[in-house]
């Protein structure tokens, strides 16, 4: 995650820990200071938009959608937007707004308007369920020892849980996709637009899928980015995928000049779960100050464990661009005694991953569609494969000892089959994978595919997570896909993708 990124975070996690509320026209992006630059030749319009929380019993009360228009550069734009539906479930749209648009969402303002929309319980929109008691206690999170680390976790969920409900205006069984895709389509629907195109990244590939299903007549054309279908049990196949995209990781180094050098005999592989298997047995405790990271002290005290060391080995592999190519020179540094750069990065991540989200809208959202919907899992088959992940699965929080605590604490009930059944749909999609991605990998793009009738389906070998942010060549291929969506793009710029260059 680069220092600008973080302070966009940092910026956006103002509005949530406390400062005064201020009107929606106040509060555009484009009024910002840190924002200024990325839209300097864009106009950007905001506001809130009265929704119900409940559709079929409106008097339970009601949530306030916050959205953002960047008005379209031409004279004469399509009269359809392109609609950015972004992941989690629940990070604030608005707050990744100004990395997305410089990334890649500036590609298609020549042409049509594009429309971000805080999905219910997330970003500005309220009510909020942002965690913000982890805040208070980041710095007690990313210090905390192994064996604590859940336990504490759950302890600061419970107690957002707990102030949450108290304001007895939350209706929690109220705050998922199917209710998530229907205010996307009633909010475009009060901003004047009848028809337009979505592009959903990771869990928000998942609710542009709902709104396939449950609103297909104001769809002209859908962008699937890192494909997340209800089908798919993340809970399960988030190690098989993790497992995969670090086979990956370690073919690559293979086959790099510069990664030979550094692991003569392809021993990437060896030397990363040595390390792994060493530090769960004596996890290095030590002191670290990273200058990047906005905590309230420094330096932190920082156990690495072999979890932990996997853990960040799996955020790493999110981003291709900044994290996936220095992998091999961080567990190379580790693994002999230099850990400043990998704990560095490795809490930077965990801080985003923790800060830059409304996990109360996450959990609530998981725990019925996933964790009470999904069909039990299989465990014991996943530890006859991977061995070392046995411990593995009781380190994080949604892990197998915790995860029914977390949910029972969220008061989970089973959402309807259908939210966690294929979806069948005759609109124009594009469905986009990225060869490292460590949490959808192209079989889920597959599944989804499965069922879907008008589809282009497209794997970038050298992208990650969120393949449109870090592959020109997806890019090109939306962008041509977008005006014709019923016509094969051309993808015969992805072998010429060069292959990643280790450093």
């Amino acid at each position: 995650m680069s220092f600008r990124r973080l302070c966009w975070v940092c910026f956006a996690l103002l509005f949530v820990l406390g400062l005064p509320a201020v009107k929606a026209e106040e509060i555009c992006l484009a009024d910002h200071e840190e924002a200024r630059e990325v839209f300097a030749e864009d106009t950007v319009s905001c506001g809130f938009i009265t929704l119900p929380q409940d559709y079929s019993d409106p008097s339970r009360g009601d949530l306030a959608l916050f959205y953002t228009r960047i008005h379209s550069r031409s004279a004469t734009p399509q009269p359809d937007p392109l609609v950015y539906l972004v992941g989690g479930p629940g990070s604030g749209a608005s707050w990744v707004l100004p990395f997305s648009f410089e990334k890649y969402l500036h590609a298609f303002a020549d042409e049509r308007d594009i429309i971000v929309i805080d999905q219910r319980g997330t970003g500005r929109s309220e009510p909020s369920l942002y965690c913000y008691e982890v805040g208070y206690r980041i710095d007690d999170i990313l210090q905390s020892r192994q064996k604590d680390r859940a336990d504490l976790m759950l302890e600061v969920l419970e107690e957002c849980q707990t102030r949450l409900a108290y304001t007895g205006t939350i209706q929690f069984d109220t705050f998922h996709s199917i209710s998530s895709a229907r205010d996307i389509t009633e909010a475009l629907l009060k901003l004047g637009y009848e028809r337009w195109n979505l592009v959903g990244v990771s869990y928000g590939s998942r609710l542009a899928l709902a709104m396939m299903r449950d609103h297909p007549q104001h769809l002209r054309s859908v962008i699937l980015d890192s494909v997340y279908p209800p089908q798919g049990d993340i809970y399960l196949d988030a190690y098989h995928s993790g497992e995969r995209a670090l086979q990956k990781l370690f073919d690559a180094c293979a086959a790099s000049e510069a990664c030979r050098q550094r692991f003569p005999n392809s021993d990437l592989e060896a030397t990363f779960y040595d390390l792994y298997h060493r530090l769960n047995k004596s996890p290095v405790i030590d002191k670290f100050w990273c200058s990047s990271l906005p905590t309230s002290h420094q330096p932190l005290t920082i156990e690495i464990s072999g979890y932990r060391l996997y853990a960040w080995v799996f955020s790493w592999l999110y981003e291709v661009q900044t994290a996936i190519p220095s992998i091999p020179l961080w567990i190379d540094r580790a693994n002999n005694g230099d850990w400043q750069d990998p704990v560095c990065r490795g809490i930077e991540f965990e801080w985003q991953m923790l800060l830059a989200s409304s996990l109360g809208m996450h959990y609530t959202v998981q725990c019925q569609e996933e964790y009470i919907s999904a069909p039990s899992r299989n465990y014991p088959a996943l530890i006859t494969e991977y061995p070392h992940l046995s411990g593995y699965l009781n380190y994080p929080v949604e892990g197998a000892r915790t995860l029914p605590r977390l949910c029972a604490l969220w008061q989970a009930q089973p959402a309807p089959p259908i939210a966690n059944a294929p979806v069948e749909s005759d609109v124009p999609a594009l469905l986009l994978s990225g060869g490292f991605d460590p949490i959808t990998p192209p079989a889920y793009a597959q599944q989804a595919a499965q069922t879907l009738s008008s589809t282009h389906r497209f794997e970038l070998p050298q992208a990650a997570h969120g393949v449109l942010r870090s592959d020109a060549c997806a890019l090109q291929i939306a962008r041509e896909f977008i005006r014709a969506p019923l016509d094969e793009p051309d993808g015969s710029c992805i072998p010429t993708t060069p292959a990643i260059e280790f450093k």
